[in-house]
């Protein structure tokens, strides 16, 4: 079941600024609590958080007091140091706004091995979920989105729902995030043009969501390395970080003492 109208009890929780754009149509009809956990600066010192806030404000969703607090190298550099207690803050962080709003459905990042920021995103979503869960007693629904692939991708998933948009609202939609995406430029304005390339501005007009299950191909990552191992290793042939986040050195180890790994 989806929360479509002007209500408290949703949340929408992501890794980095930028993404509600994946999922705007429904932010502004669903008008979440929103909580960003990264200021979305990168390697870089030009945070895109404000842009964010401003873009999310605007379409009637509400910030959380967890919006962009954190850089983004503080939060690589966490999973480097395998500083569990940093993340278990995050964790309690997450699960106390859920219970102090009464949040009844939760929609965020899900796992796909493109970025670790993503998938300790979910994991801390599943975790905190878990948590007021067993100390309340009450049932969140929890569903997730893909930030890589098509938003089709898991529209066969068991209990996934489609928010789709009017013509007018997809010509809304696709006005902001070109807007975003300029502002920002770089990486973030080459993954939007690739992705409209590929998928057409047609895309735009579904957004998917389904229970969060992504957690279960954490085993596939065991056979083939994730794309953020070679991509960090390129980062730091160029110089911007001293180290590379590996999925079976840095990320398993914290995803399982998060006891987010559902891989069994």
């Amino acid at each position: 079941m989806r929360s479509t109208s002007n209500t408290p009890s949703t949340a929408l929780i992501l890794s980095h600024p930028g993404h509600e754009l994946r999922v705007l149509g429904w932010l502004k009809t669903a008008r979440p609590l929103v909580l960003i956990l990264t200021d979305g600066s990168g390697h870089t010192t030009q945070p895109r958080i404000e842009l964010s806030c401003q873009l999310i404000e605007g379409a009637g969703g509400r910030l959380g007091s967890l919006c962009g607090n954190i850089t983004d190298q503080q939060f690589y550099q966490a999973i480097l140091d395998q500083d569990l207690d940093f993340f278990a803050q995050l964790r309690t962080q997450i699960c106390e706004t859920l219970r102090e709003q009464q949040i009844d459905l939760v929609v965020g990042d899900s796992i796909e091995g493109y970025n670790p920021s993503h998938d300790l995103c979910r994991s801390l979503i599943d975790s905190a979920i878990y948590d007021l869960q067993q100390t309340s007693g009450r049932t969140l629904q929890n569903y997730e989105f893909p930030l890589v692939d098509s938003p089709r991708a898991w529209s066969d998933r068991e209990g996934a729902w489609c928010h789709a948009l009017s013509q007018t609202e997809q010509a809304w939609k696709l006005a902001q995030i070109r807007e975003y995406a300029w502002k920002v430029g770089g990486t973030l304005l080459e993954e939007v043009e690739e992705m409209l390339a590929q998928f057409g501005e047609g895309i735009l007009g579904e957004e998917w969501f389904s229970p969060s299950i992504s957690g279960h191909e954490l085993n596939h990552f065991e056979e083939t390395p994730p794309f953020y191992e070679w991509h960090g290793a390129r980062q730091v042939s160029a110089g911007y970080y001293d180290r590379a986040i590996e999925f079976r050195q840095h990320m398993l180890p914290l995803i399982s003492a998060l006891g987010r790994d559902d891989r069994a």
